[in-house]
């Protein structure tokens, strides 16, 4: 199967804020990518996990292309965010693998239809284009474990060595069945030969399932944090992009940008989007339009956000926002400065939206996970 990515054509913007393109869009992860091909040469399996808008995703597609560039691997990406059971992550994994390795344009021979039938997948046609389409149907959990045995044994038998990133892995947690964990793990066990890379953006969770005793996971794979780029490395990658195109950005303007979205990439990457698109006039005035058009495109999602929270809790973002850092969110002085009243009830507000991770405590700071959540709020 041809690789798409090598017929792709160049973007007009080089801050990619979707998908992954090729190494040229993307920066640093040096010692990440050295990290993750040592594993799958020595046939260990990985999980990956970092807060939401770090580019974690785009260090697997990364290192994916790597390992199809140099034809070491065959490579399969599932994303199971959104996913609500165990049918939902199985049409997700049987349409990724089959997808990945079935070419229903040029037909299909009868050991592929075999493989269809056992999986609870048919092939239709698009009523609007009428190209032929893979659809799977609701599978039970011992369907599922049956399918995750065929999978397996399909896989295991390809020329090249397979390797499976599941994203947003925890969401396995929230399934409505019993045992899912344990049938992810057996299938893993069963099939030593493939590869996995586990991700998710729910550290906390992540590092629970395998690292907790009593759970499935525990110690079944190698695990790597996944932190902020490296801001030398960044602004190095940020200016060679504007200078390719005759555009000069100063390194206090980056500085600037690297600290209104605390580093987070997928921020990053959208401010200096917006700054690339606008022409050769980089100053701060174009920079803080940049930020007052970013979070003016948010704030109906934000304004939503307020339906979730209890009016305290809304009250205890707000004054995180304001702060942006706190040590001590019980700290008399914090309490009194915006009027949260008894720190019993700081307390429980704080341990629902640390649970939420729309707080996180990190090198014993309290702060808002969304940087750009936490400007819009610092204006309202």
């Amino acid at each position: 199967m041809r690789n798409a990515r090598s017929v792709m054509r160049k973007p007009g913007n080089p801050f990619i804020i979707t998908g992954y393109h090729s190494p040229a869009y993307f920066c640093d992860r040096q010692e990440e990518l050295s990290w993750l091909v040592e594993q799958f040469d020595n046939e260990r399996n990985m999980v990956l996990f970092a807060w939401r808008r770090l580019g974690k995703t785009a260090l697997v597609h990364h290192f994916f292309y790597h390992l199809e560039k140099h034809h070491k691997a065959d490579t399969v990406f599932v994303d199971l965010l959104g996913t609500a059971n165990l049918s939902d992550a199985h049409k997700r994994i049987v349409n990724a693998i089959l997808n990945k390795f079935g070419d229903l344009q040029k037909g299909i021979g009868a050991a592929f239809k075999k493989l269809l039938s056992s999986l609870n997948a048919t092939i239709g046609f698009d009523p609007l284009t009428g190209a032929p389409q893979l659809t799977v149907g609701h599978a039970s959990s011992q369907m599922v474990a049956a399918s995750f045995d065929t999978l397996g044994a399909f896989l295991s038998e390809r020329k090249q060595p397979v390797i499976i990133c599941i994203d947003e892995f925890q969401q396995i947690v929230e399934y409505p069945e019993h045992g899912v964990e344990s049938m992810f793990r057996t299938w893993m066990q069963n099939f030593p030969m493939l590869r996995f890379v586990f991700s998710g953006s729910h550290r906390h969770m992540m590092v629970s399932m395998f690292s907790d005793k009593s759970r499935p996971f525990y110690r079944s794979a190698q695990i790597l944090p996944i932190d902020a780029l490296d801001q030398v490395e960044y602004s190095k990658f940020i200016r060679a992009h504007f200078k390719k195109s005759g555009k000069i950005i100063d390194e206090a303007i980056i500085e600037f940008i690297f600290s209104w979205t605390k580093m987070l990439t997928y921020y990053v990457q959208l401010v200096c989007n917006h700054l690339y698109a606008r022409g050769d006039s980089i100053n701060a005035k174009a920079l803080s339009e940049v930020f007052e058009t970013i979070i003016q495109q948010y704030s109906h999602q934000f304004q939503y956000y307020q339906q979730l929270f209890t009016s305290f809790q809304w009250k205890l973002l707000s004054a995180l926002a304001k702060e942006e850092e706190v040590k001590n969110p019980l700290a008399k002085e914090f309490i009194f400065r915006y009027q949260l009243g008894a720190a019993s009830s700081v307390n429980t507000a704080l341990k629902a939206l640390t649970k939420k991770e729309f707080v996180i405590h990190h090198d014993g700071i309290y702060s808002l996970q969304d940087p750009l959540f936490m400007r819009w709020l610092q204006k309202i």
